[in-house]
């Protein structure tokens, strides 16, 4: 199996200084094969964006990382060596299509910069962007290009936008938070158009999203995290058939569907710690109906079946 992207102990701190004033990813752990999707899911606070952004090399200057990112062929790569990898064959798609587009230029004249950048032979640009157009579906091509950003749907922005992702062919697709911005329908149909696109052209994906469903809809394996670190991972099917760690059990068990009767939605308590410097043993024991004296040590990760899991109420 090609392993195209493995991140070990990734960790972050935001500095004041040399004083660490805040430690949002404590050892994220996480591989994705060649071809294959892997979901990152939990709240929003826990470190979904936050890990994406330390794959990719754009943290700020504050930011102090730690641990190692494996890419594809390249080995270990560091936040410099991926100015020269980023766009071309790591691309990243973002919850917020308009942010993606400068308002007064218009499509045709932004994916031609993008590709330039990418050392698209110029000769080829206006094939490549109708190309790339009309594999996302806008087969209209020519009038989308010609448009500015804002005489065109949410819709169809998020989908010029994966269509600029997709330029140069990469070898890994992050897509974060792809469908929030837009409502059900189009936003179902966008997931679609991502996974066709991955089973044609064979990349990686990292999937992020506070949505369990949508997650298990794209994803071969989910990891579940919480408070910057991976509490549950394995195949997609095991973790939704059977949920072992607490967080995951109350994640999935917010998920309306018309088995459940009305009302039957069930809320976790408490919210995600803001300041994981702080953080003593389990982060998630304030929320937790199974906590025990044993949660006063951060548990570790255990395997169990084909799941990997942190609590110790399930692996005790």
């Amino acid at each position: 199996m090609n392993i195209t992207l493995k991140v070990t102990n990734l960790e972050v701190d935001f500095m004041n200084g040399e004083k660490v004033v805040n430690s949002p990813l404590r050892g994220i752990n996480i591989e994705i094969a060649a071809g294959k999707t892997l979901g990152i899911v939990g709240e929003t606070g826990c470190g979904k964006t936050l890990t994406a952004t330390s794959i990719m090399g754009l943290l700020p200057t504050t930011a102090r990382q730690s641990g190692t990112i494996e890419f594809a062929d390249h080995g270990v790569i560091t936040a410099s060596d991926m100015s020269s990898i980023r766009g071309s064959e790591i691309a990243m798609i973002f919850q917020n299509p308009q942010s993606a587009f400068n308002p007064i230029f218009t499509i045709r004249a932004q994916l031609t910069m993008v590709a330039l950048r990418r050392n698209i032979d110029k000769a080829e640009i206006p094939k490549i962007l109708t190309d790339r157009l009309e594999a996302v579906g806008l087969l209209d091509s020519s009038r989308i290009l010609d448009s500015y950003p804002h005489e065109l749907s949410g819709g169809m922005l998020q989908r010029c936008m994966i269509a600029m992702a997709l330029l140069s062919t990469p070898k890994l697709l992050i897509a974060d938070e792809p469908t929030t911005a837009l409502d059900a329908t189009i936003g179902h149909q966008v997931l679609a158009l991502i996974h066709s696109l991955q089973m044609r052209e064979g990349f990686a994906m990292l999937f992020i999203s506070h949505d369990v469903s949508a997650v298990a809809k794209v994803s071969d394996e989910i990891a579940v995290v919480y408070a910057g670190r991976v509490v549950e991972s394995g195949p997609t099917s095991d973790v939704m058939s059977n949920p072992q760690h607490p967080y995951t059990r109350g994640l999935l068990g917010a998920i309306p569907s018309a088995a459940k009767a009305r009302g039957a939605l069930i809320a976790i308590p408490g919210s995600v710690p803001t300041n994981l410097s702080e953080v003593r043993g389990c982060s998630f024991v304030d929320r937790c109906a199974l906590a025990s004296e044993k949660c006063a040590v951060e548990p570790p990760l255990v395997k169990i079946n084909n799941q990997v899991v942190a609590c110790w109420a399930v692996s005790q």
